[in-house]
């Protein structure tokens, strides 16, 4: 949050012992023990694991590991964590692989010799051949014996009760248990492997897409590449997700939306199937409000966006939401630590209408009553999720479809303070062909977003509430022939700005009840596009689009005296304008993209695009929240403008099963908006007074090498991001460290990610993630002033001169499908922050103890690891 900020109705502070960050945490030894020992004999059993004094060192040691990083506090929560490191360890001592065989010969009973002989055959079950080069391990030791050429073996065993692992390259390992008292024939026969689960592969229907594509900046994910990501709490986040890719990052746990490529998360184009959402994250920014279980894909666009794109000045992200089965009825149920799920899809009129629907519900609130602080024991936390979708085929070639999704959420911390949104979006859209060359798509959407915050406790009890309404509407067509592609188009949203309203929160309040009216306007725009290959090598798109804003009444307009700076002291007038136009303005946004190959695997690309936004979050906090005001273009508030460019080479290798690229990227932007010190945003008649407008600059390279396909897959990421603001105004009072550049808060200059997926045979999938970034810029109390009266006067550096600690964070999860049921359930467990490291949200400052001075504090949302088991199971769709 900002630290100049004292007005009563900001954020207030979350006390540093809250959510793990430097409380000591004290586990109540037997409890835990016996829980831990629970577990352990639990999974010990249910997987047959013969030498079970091994795992029970290794419990001592997941025990101590907890105890020493003050992990969990409950003996739940321990049981837990438990489950999840033995089913882990159990990964790799043949769970989920197949399951285990037993033979038996001779009797234990009587005198043996130091080693008998096992021998047998070894074929395939799909052809009945020999398979060659089948590897023998006994008790997890290979003996150095592996079948010929016509799959037989011999190997000398000692007497005894051994678990004997024929394992081979191309098949799936057979496991036997083998009590041999005498010599033995074993004869197995060994199926070929079979991926059912696909590893992390960033890729999109074309494997040389990267190369091939003229549009530079472009990101691409699938549902299933995204489930694949370890999750927080086990459940895939689109917005989690892309952070693990160069370019896009956050300002830390806690904070909702993605800054890319320097930019603000608000200059983030954020749609549905083309139907504009202006916020929809869950839990404080931890998940979206987003159900992967009915998304099909996710494009983001880093600074190019096509022409059919516009409203934001940094990036776009377009969710397509999948379509529900045509054939047959079914579903997916899910429960698991965050949240239980449902989805059913399936025709209502067999190849002509289908429907989807998918929701969520929070099951959160027991994690928190686990902690020891009494504060955390005291909070809430439910959030829900819907969405609905119907797709008819009206003829061959035409389509209409309609979708809506209505997400929600309620957060209250102890009796300090608390948060609730809702947003809903409905849209309805058509999708034409019309001849062999054209196509036409058209859409109308609606949307509402309600969001509140308040203060439960004392007189000063009260709630303040805001929103905004919108209705959209677009239409656009295309003309396709093999080289060319023309595309032109037309669209228009109406913003209608709820009023702000306080109002007291109980009975015992005595805040009187205060509105604040807020802004409408109309945003028009036209497009147009070609996208062009010239020949095998050379292909680019190039696009115009001409937007233009009106802010619309009724209103009230201030005047001010114009040889001051923009005040409440300097009003010198008002005025009311009932209905029509206030203010208007427009602008041209031209966008161009060139590829170049320079052989079949290696292109060169280059862009630029201009945007305007008329639209931005205010907030009083360092990061974006979904309790921001969204504050539209006005007399003394401009649209924001920028100029991206970009510059990347592109190579793929070995069938394109490897990726590298390099793309180095620059913006400038005008209009861009900070805060004065002290600012006042909340109920506030004239929003400008409180603004300050700037230029921004963004600047950076990102890097990827990136494995594809194999039993291996993943990539690692690295950016080299830098982003500034200058204040340009003549006046001190709207000035931000003396007009110099300084750091945004989002400026985060180094980001690596590395995603490790390995297939684990059959049907398991094991999925490491690795995440590391410079800490955001923060001001900080340089000194303290102590006057007459004990008063303490903290004197705050420049903005932003400082800097939090790093952030550094290890996620790993295990998935296996098909666990109980062939028709298909799978089973995840995952662990978030797994190390326990406390990173910083924020930095504060406080009195320490009896003293009179200022000491900073650490904040850490999630201080500690948090282990997650999720299981669902699917139902109906016909035979496997």
């Amino acid at each position: 949050m900002q630290l100049l900020s004292q007005r009563r109705f900001h954020f207030p502070k979350i006390k540093a012992s809250a959510w793990g960050s430097s409380s000591s945490l004290h586990p109540a030894k037997s409890a835990t023990n016996s829980m831990m020992k629970g577990s352990f004999f639990i999974f010990s059993n249910v997987f047959d694991l013969r030498k079970r004094e091994r795992f029970w060192i290794v419990y001592q040691f997941v025990l101590q590991f907890f105890e020493k990083i003050k992990f969990l506090e409950s003996p739940m929560m321990r049981f837990c964590a438990g489950v999840f490191f033995f089913f882990f360890i159990s990964v790799f001592s043949g769970f989920g692989q197949t399951d285990s065989l037993t033979f038996s010969f001779g009797k234990m009973e009587g005198n043996h010799p130091q080693s008998y002989v096992l021998t047998g055959k070894i074929t395939s079950k799909d052809s009945g051949d020999p398979i060659q080069g089948v590897g023998i391990h006994v008790d997890g030791l290979f003996t150095g014996v592996s079948t010929d050429k016509f799959g037989t073996y011999f190997v000398m065993v000692a007497p005894g009760d051994h678990r004997v692992a024929f394992r081979h390259i191309s098949n799936i390992p057979v496991f036997t248990r083998i009590l041999l008292y005498e010599n033995g024939v074993v004869n197995l026969e060994m199926e070929e492997k079979n991926f059912e689960l696909e590893g992390v592969v960033v890729m999109s229907d074309e494997p040389d897409r990267n190369v091939r594509n003229p549009i530079t900046g472009v990101t691409k994910l699938t549902t299933r590449e995204l489930k694949a990501i370890p999750a927080f709490l086990g459940e895939a986040d689109i917005f989690k997700g892309l952070q693990l890719l160069p370019g896009v990052s956050s300002m830390g746990e806690g904070t909702s939306g993605i800054n890319v490529r320097g930019a603000k998360a608000d200059q983030n184009l954020l749609l549905m199937n083309e139907a504009l959402v202006l916020s929809s994250n869950h839990a404080l920014g931890f998940l979206s409000g987003f159900n992967t279980d009915v998304t099909e894909t996710f494009t983001l666009y880093k600074g190019n966006l096509p022409s059919t794109f516009g409203g934001r000045a940094g990036s776009a992200l377009n969710i397509l939401m999948r379509p529900g089965s045509k054939e047959s009825w079914q579903g997916q149920l899910g429960l698991g630590t965050s949240n239980g799920k449902i989805l059913v899809e399936g025709p209502v009129l067999k190849d002509k209408v289908s429907l989807i629907f998918g929701g969520r519900l929070s099951n959160v609130n027991w994690l928190l009553n686990q902690a020891r602080d009494l504060d955390i024991q005291n909070s809430k936390l439910n959030f829900y999720d819907g969405y609905l979708g119907l797709n008819w085929e009206i003829a061959n070639g035409h389509q209409l479809e309609s979708n809506t999704l209505v997400t929600g959420d309620d957060f209250q911390f102890s009796d300090q303070f608390g948060y609730d949104w809702a947003n809903r979006i409905s849209s309805l859209r058509y999708k034409g062909i019309l001849g062999e060359q054209i196509s036409i798509t058209g859409l109308l959407a609606d949307g509402n977003f309600d969001n509140a915050f308040y203060d439960p406790e004392g007189v000063d009890a009260a709630r303040v509430q805001n929103g905004m309404r919108y209705q959209q509407g677009k239409i656009s067509a295309t003309w396709a022939n093999e080289n060319l592609a023309v595309t032109g188009g037309l669209e228009g949203i109406y913003y209608r700005g709820k009023p702000e309203r306080i109002s007291p929160y109980n009975e015992e309040s005595a805040i009187q009840e205060e509105q604040v009216g807020k802004e409408r306007g109309r945003e028009l725009s036209g497009f147009l596009s070609a996208e062009y290959e010239l020949g095998e090598n050379t292909g680019f798109v190039a696009g115009l689009r001409y937007s233009g804003y009106s802010q619309l009444g009724p209103d009230t307009v201030y005047q001010y005296n114009p040889n001051s700076p923009i005040e409440e002291g300097e009003i010198t007038g008002e005025t009311y304008y009932n209905s029509g136009k206030i203010k208007s303005y427009s602008g041209l946004e031209p966008r161009f993209s060139l590829r170049q190959n320079l052989n079949s695997s290696l292109s060169l690309k280059l862009s630029y695009a201009r945007l305007f936004q008329y639209i931005q979050s205010i907030s009083n906090t360092f990061g974006p929240t979904p309790i921001d005001l969204w504050q539209l273009s006005s007399t003394y508030i401009p649209p924001q403008r920028s100029d991206n460019f970009s510059l990347g080479l592109f190579k793929n290798s070995k069938d394109n099963s490897w990726e590298y690229s390099i793309d180095a990227f620059y913006r400038t932007s005008v209009n861009q908006v900070e805060y004065r010190n002290f600012a006042q945003i909340f109920l506030n008649p004239h929003m400008e007074t409180e603004l300050v407008f700037g230029e921004g600059e963004a600047y950076g390279a990102e890097f990827l090498i990136k494995k594809n396909l194999g039993v291996v897959t993943g990539w690692l990421a690295y950016t080299y991001s830098r982003s500034f603001f200058r204040s340009q105004s003549s006046f001190e009072e709207e000035q931000i460290n003396s007009n110099e550049w300084f750091p945004s808060n989002y400026d985060q200059p180094h980001e690596v990610n590395f995603i490790l997926s390995r297939k684990m045979y059959p049907r398991g999938l094991f999925n490491l993630s690795i995440n590391y970034s410079t800490g955001r810029p923060v001001s900080a109390v340089n000194a303290s002033y102590i006057l007459n009266g004990g008063l303490v006067v903290p004197d705050y550096s420049a903005r932003n001169q400082y800097r939090i600690p790093d952030y550094f964070r290890v996620d790993v999860s295990y998935t296996v499908e098909k666990v109980f049921s062939k028709k298909g359930d799978s089973l995840n467990f995952s662990i978030y922050n797994l190390l326990g490291r406390k990173n910083a949200y924020s930095v504060f400052w406080q009195k320490d103890g009896d003293s009179q001075q200022l000491r900073p504090y650490r904040l850490a949302i999630l201080g500690s690891i948090f282990p997650s088991i999720t299981y669902s199971i699917q139902w109906g769709g016909g035979d496997e």
